[in-house]
């Protein structure tokens, strides 16, 4: 028994690694699902409202140590380009959204752009955009097509600079 748990945890390790050294999809991915969930202040925000913009949709949850290590990056990609147009949206997968309020106000982060709603409304927009695994960033065009499915750490201002 002991042999088998130790060939799950390496075959687990593997997929892991595998994943998160995965470049991302990047091209025309197709219509970005469309969805409305609250954000952590109690206002519903659309990507319909959002038309027009490019969107960077952050699939994150404060407990996840990866999530916690890339947020910084995205954030700050997100800040650089606000002015051209870029809006950041945080799908928050926390079992309840204060722990991502508190992660939000101790580092010094904006919470309007946290988007909750419930785990469960969380967890159908997830799943609407196939995410897998978190931490999981896509990247959306003025027109809502996704342009970036994969790990933030693979998107970058390359990747960003042809939608801005």
């Amino acid at each position: 028994m002991k042999t088998y748990w130790i060939a799950i945890g390496l075959a687990l390790l593997v997929v892991w690694s595998f994943v998160s050294w995965f470049p991302g999809s990047r091209g025309p991915l197709g219509p970005a699902p469309e969805f409305s969930l609250e954000n952590l202040d109690g206002r519903t925000v659309t990507l319909v409202e959002l038309r027009g913009k490019v969107i960077l949709v952050d699939f994150w949850a404060s407990w996840c140590g990866p999530c916690r290590s890339t947020f910084p990056d995205v954030q700050a990609l997100a800040a650089r380009h606000a002015d051209e147009g870029l809006v950041l949206l945080v799908v928050d997968l926390d079992r309840n959204p204060e722990a991502a309020r508190t992660y939000m106000e101790e580092h010094g982060f904006a919470a309007e752009f946290v988007l909750y709603g419930s785990l469960d409304a969380a967890r159908a927009v997830k799943n609407a955009y196939k995410v897998g695994g978190i931490p999981h960033t896509v990247l959306i065009d003025r027109e809502g097509q996704m342009r970036y499915s994969g790990h933030p750490e693979r998107l970058g201002e390359e990747d960003l600079a042809p939608w801005l």
